[in-house]
């Protein structure tokens, strides 16, 4: 099965969350949170796999 979830960088705690079918849906909701909290979060393979974490998203810089 494929799958992609988003996630605090570095949190361990246990979420609740929404498996996005592909990486441009995960990428464009971790950008998003990522810009909204201030925080960096990942995109990881909803599934165990040798390579879990797929990409981090910054916190972009405001204008």
């Amino acid at each position: 099965m494929n799958g992609y979830i988003i996630w605090p960088k570095g949190d361990m705690r246990l979420h609740t969350c929404r498996v996005y079918k592909t990486l441009q849906e995960a990428s464009d909701a971790a950008q998003e949170r990522a810009d909204s909290r201030h925080r960096p979060y990942e995109v990881r393979a909803a599934y165990e796999t040798p390579q879990r974490i797929v990409r981090t998203f910054e916190p972009r810089k405001s204008k």
